[in-house]
């Protein structure tokens, strides 16, 4: 699923985005993910005879189930809704994510022994307690799903939705309820999905209602575009004061402007508003994308003591429930609202926990990467390969795509393409190094060094070290620790003393 809607933040770390735009890591993953068969690809460890029951399967849950079956553990995923994936399930439609993509992450799961209980919904229909006395271990991934009500006058007008069951109705291909003039307020990914959503049902009009800017919507730029060529207006600094209906359904809502005042708890500028400013939107359907919390209300009464402010309260290193023995928690249901990744890597980070607990020596989660050497300063920055744009990403037509709900929008990259993309790759993982050979000690790389790396150094007997002063020093030195492999001294350098090597 990572190759269709993970946000990326590998790309924004990509070095290659300093000279014009990053890898399409996420789009080569998804051609992967695609095409290369995972038959045979992964042996999990020998069985450890431990049992593990997971509460939730979403992406934080099926995260953790993966790597406790890799090392060998029995995991059984116990998940409220009728198929897993969580919010990847509920709240994606399927322009972004189809079906068929979930189900093999899940076939795969399938086939390394993780067991899936669905429509099971832990604390009405199995107690907490019971797993805990069943199994060796216990996650709760359970995400957030309950979703952040608006308390302003109007609110129980009909017609006015919270996200997730109404993208649930349109995922299961049933048709939510959607007017001529629907509004969405919020500024996240669920309220873009909602929106183009609204438009492939057929409204004639959606608009999404910010209450602060553009900058602080936490969007990628990709997607909103997308939203734009659909039809979607978006509107900033204005926040909704009430709604307003004809009998008991809802035909206006009743907005102030803002103005950005200083940060709030959340780092972002406040929303002040501008006494004076309201203006009014006719309204058909309202949908609430205002944010989504962790439901508590399920937990047995032990555990429900360790909520604090709204969070509940873990090691922040071993991720364990604080007090309760073998009871671990990751992802949103501890985090917060967060992206896939960063749920996912919660989960990794709780399955790791559990076999430290279990008292198991660590076994490495990741395969070991292919050494690469010997890539010189004219293979990586000059020539077609260094000056090849990032190819853009086939998408089926506008007009094409607002004929399904279940269209993808993103076709993906062909076999040719990802091999031309991932060859504008800087190979910045490997560590640059410099041959004393060839080094004149010109400081050109001392010159253009971001972070200063770069110091004097004196070969003895074939041994390079610190030089302890100019005098002695014949060559330079990276210090390896300290180098962020951007790649500027091996462009400049006009002897090509400085190489890439593993």
């Amino acid at each position: 699923m990572c190759g269709w809607v993970c946000d990326a933040p590998c790309e924004e770390a990509c070095t290659r985005g300093e000279i014009d735009r990053p890898i399409a890591i996420r789009r080569i993953k998804r051609f992967l993910a695609q095409n290369v068969p995972a038959d045979g690809a992964l042996t999990p460890a020998p069985p450890t005879g431990k049992r593990v029951a997971i509460v939730g399967g979403g992406p934080a849950g099926l995260a953790a189930a993966f790597e406790l079956a890799l090392l060998g553990h029995l995991v059984v995923i116990y998940e409220a809704a009728p198929a897993p994936g969580g919010m990847v399930f509920l709240g994606i439609p399927h322009f972004r994510l189809s079906s068929q993509v979930l189900e093999k992450d899940v076939t795969l799961l399938r086939s390394l022994g993780v067991v899936f209980r669905t429509g099971v919904k832990v604390g009405h229909d199995i107690p907490l307690r019971e797993l805990r006395e069943k199994y060796d271990a216990v996650i709760i991934a359970a995400g957030c799903l309950s979703p952040v009500t608006l308390d302003i006058p109007g609110a129980d007008l009909e017609g006015i939705y919270y996200p997730l069951p109404w993208l649930e109705e349109a995922n299961m291909g049933r048709r939510p309820p959607c007017g001529e003039r629907v509004v969405v307020i919020g500024g996240g990914f669920t309220a873009m999905d909602v929106s183009r959503t609204a438009v492939r049902l057929g409204a004639h009009w959606v608009g999404i209602f910010y209450r602060r800017t553009r900058r602080e919507m936490e969007v990628d730029e990709e997607e909103l575009k997308e939203a734009q060529e659909e039809g979607v207006e978006l509107h900033f600094l204005a926040s909704p004061v009430r709604f307003l209906g004809q009998g008991n359904r809802v035909r206006q809502v009743e907005f102030v402007r803002n103005r950005l005042g200083e940060p709030d708890a959340s780092g972002r500028p406040r929303p002040v508003p501008i006494r004076g400013s309201e203006f009014r939107v006719e309204a058909d359907t309202v949908i609430l994308a205002i944010g989504q919390r962790p439901d508590f209300s399920w937990l047995d009464p032990d555990v429900a003591a360790k909520v604090e402010g709204g969070s509940l309260q873990v090691d922040p290193i071993t991720l364990m429930v604080e007090g309760e023995k073998g009871l671990f928690a990751c992802g949103d249901y501890v985090i917060g609202s967060s992206t896939i990744v960063e749920a996912m890597a919660q989960g990794r980070r709780a399955a790791a926990s559990v076999h430290r607990y279990f008292g198991l020596p660590p076994k490495p989660l990741s395969p070991t990467t292919f050494p690469l050497a010997g890539f010189f300063y004219p293979r990586l920055y000059e020539g077609p390969t260094f000056s090849r744009p990032q190819p853009s990403a086939p998408k089926a037509p506008v007009d094409v795509r607002l004929q399904r709900l279940d269209l993808e929008v993103e076709l993906g990259y062909s076999e040719e393409e990802v091999r031309l993309e991932a060859s504008r790759c800087l190979y910045c993982g490997l560590p640059l190094q410099i041959r004393p050979e060839d080094c004149v000690l010109c400081d050109a790389c001392v010159a253009v060094c971001p972070v200063e790396c770069i110091r004097l150094a004196t070969v003895e007997e074939g041994t390079i070290r610190w030089a302890s002063s100019p005098a002695e020093a014949s060559t330079y030195r990276i210090d390896q620790e300290a180098c962020i492999r951007c790649g500027r001294c091996l462009k400049v350098c006009p002897t090509r003393a400085i190489v890439v090597a593993s």
